[in-house]
This record gives C-alpha cells, sequence and structure tokens, in this order.
C-alpha cells in the first residue's frame, strides 16, 4: 500500500506544478471528464513549433503484414525450378554436399560412356576380323546407351540444384521469401508488387517485384512459400529479416488517415495524438492504429474527419503534460 501510495504521488506532483496560478508553468493541464486538456500561453506553444494537419479519410491500398526472409536463387534468369539459399550454414553445406554428390555422378557418367564407345570399337574390329559375333556388338552398344541414360538423367538432376554454391562472378540476384497460411491466399493480390521494410528503426521501405520460384511450402505449418525479387541496388544479406507488406484486392474503403510521427505510445503500449480543440488547447485523444502505410498510420479508430492533430511537437505536448521534459 505504501508503494502504490508513493506512485500515486509520483504522478500528481507533476500535474499540480503544471496547474499552478501562479504563472511560472508554461501550461496549464485541466481534466474535462475523461479528457486531458493542455492550454499552452502563446510564447510556450511558439517556441514548440507545433505544427498541425487535418485527418484524412481516404482509400488507402489494403495490406497485410508478414515476415520475409532474404534469400537468393541458385537458377538461371527464368528458371524457377532450382533450390533457393538462405543465410544458415548448415543449409549452405548441405546443398553444397547435394551438388558435389550430383557432379560425381555426372562424372561416373561420362567415364562410363568413354569405356562403353572402346567397347563399342572394339568389338567391331573383331566383328570386322571375322573372330567376333554381332551379339557382342550389339551388347557394347547398348551398354553405350545405357551410359549416355545415365548421363543425362545426373545432368538433369544436377540442374534442379542450380548454380554451385560460392560460384563467383557477377552480383547475386537477392529475394524474399514469404511464408504465408494457405488459408489468407485468397485475400491477397499475389500479382502486385509488395513493400520490403528491414526491422530497424530508421528503416526504409522499397518495393519488390512477384517472381516465380520454386513450388515450396511446409504442410506442418501449412504455409506456402512465395517470392519477390528485390532491385539491384539492395544491400539486403541472405538470411537477413524483413517485414514484407503484400497489398490486397480490396482497396475501396475508406479508412482515417493520419501522418505516422503524430502517434504517441504511453508506457502501456496504448497510442494517442493531441488534437487542437481550441485556441492554445490541446487535447489527448486515444487512437488504435490499424497499420502502417508509407509515412501515414491508417486508423480502427479516432478522431473525426477534419480534427486538428499535432505533428511536429506531439512529443514535447506529451513531456509538458507530464513534465518529463528539460
Amino acid at each position: 500500500m505504501k508503494t502504490l501510495a508513493s506512485l500515486a504521488l509520483l504522478f500528481a506532483v507533476p500535474a499540480l506544478h503544471a496547474a499552478d496560478s501562479g504563472g511560472s508553468a508554461p501550461a496549464a493541464v485541466t481534466k474535462e471528464g475523461d479528457l486531458v486538456v493542455l492550454t499552452l500561453k502563446p510564447d510556450a506553444e511558439k517556441s514548440l513549433r507545433l505544427k498541425v494537419v487535418p485527418v484524412e479519410k481516404r482509400r488507402v491500398p489494403g495490406a497485410r503484414l508478414f515476415s520475409g526472409e532474404v534469400v537468393y536463387p541458385l537458377a538461371g534468369e527464368g528458371s524457377g525450378v532450382a533450390p533457393v539459399l538462405g543465410g544458415t550454414l548448415d543449409e549452405v553445406l548441405r546443398l553444397a554436399d547435394l551438388q558435389a554428390a550430383a557432379d560425381g555422378r555426372i562424372l561416373q557418367a561420362k567415364v562410363q560412356i568413354d569405356a562403353a564407345k572402346i567397347a563399342v570399337e572394339r568389338a567391331q574390329r573383331v566383328l570386322n576380323a571375322e573372330a567376333g559375333s554381332v551379339r557382342s556388338v550389339d551388347e557394347a552398344k547398348t551398354a553405350l546407351s545405357l551410359a549416355e541414360g545415365t548421363l543425362a538423367t545426373a545432368q538433369a538432376q544436377r540442374a534442379i540444384l542450380g548454380d554451385p554454391v560460392g560460384k563467383a562472378g557477377g552480383k547475386k540476384r537477392a529475394w524474399i521469401r514469404v511464408a504465408i497460411y494457405s488459408g489468407e491466399l485468397s485475400s491477397l493480390d499475389a500479382k502486385a508488387a509488395a513493400s520490403i521494410r528491414t526491422l530497424g528503426f530508421d528503416a526504409k521501405s522499397q518495393s519488390a517485384e512477384p517472381v516465380a520460384g520454386p513450388p515450396t511450402a511446409n504442410a506442418l505449418t501449412n504455409t506456402v512459400d512465395w517470392y519477390y525479387q528485390l532491385p539491384a541496388t539492395s544491400t539486403l544479406r541472405a538470411g537477413e529479416r524483413v517485414a514484407v507488406e503484400i497489398p490486397t484486392p480490396d482497396s475501396q474503403v475508406e479508412h482515417l488517415v493520419i501522418p505516422f510521427n503524430a502517434v504517441l505510445y504511453d508506457i502501456n503500449g496504448g497510442q494517442w495524438v493531441y488534437e487542437q480543440t481550441a485556441d492554445h488547447a490541446y487535447t489527448r485523444r486515444r487512437i488504435q492504429v490499424l497499420r502502417i502505410a508509407g509515412a501515414d498510420a491508417v486508423l480502427a479508430s479516432g478522431p473525426a474527419t477534419g480534427s486538428k492533430i499535432v505533428t511536429d511537437g506531439a512529443t514535447e505536448l506529451f513531456g509538458t503534460e507530464f513534465m518529463t521534459g528539460k
């Protein structure tokens, strides 16, 4: 109980100082019902350099957010059969082992062909010297045909495994592999470009076009893999995780939209904005962000269309209200 009382006093003291009528505080905090109204003095408002924009209601292309992994395709241009390579060492070693085994089978088949050709020539010379039989020649030719078939099979199997791991020369193409729950496939636009963002705080988005990759899926998680090709200028590395926004066909619904830099978060994860309700007066409003679309925040709920929302200076208002600034 003593701890709860101390916390209550801690949060009450800043509000009392802010509402002091002595004229020393730059703002007055009042409570009207469940709303907190922050009234600034003109000079304080000027020093904060506040910027307000109206809440808009417009159509924003729908999109769903997924996790993606940067991979490198090992197939040649226009081929989507060969596997893709991620960033784990186990994956690299396993694929390299499969490629080495396939190369060995090709070499073995070539040796068998050379030996079969020699056998055919020998059997033919013996037959010409009337010391052999036609059957021996036919058997030698049959062995040659089998060796050639073995070589063709081995080469086809090796082609499926793609280019050698670690092959030098040329810049690698980068793809994004996205695992999508099969129940959501019908709600996504498979032909539209996706927006790719890294997971950093100052991450910038880039567009990636859909590409025909290997038909991979995971039966245990009931997911299907979609692939997107990054621009040639991308610096993302194999195995790196990214956020992927895939558009949805339905983009006819209008939503409330505000700049994302107007959104504030409290210590409990609650989302807020400051609305200008009168001259020098700002009210903190609770909102619910549906998703992020570029530099905008699409709201599930929030102030009405046309309401004036603080963008630049919103953080300073938050600090002024709770007296957390300098």
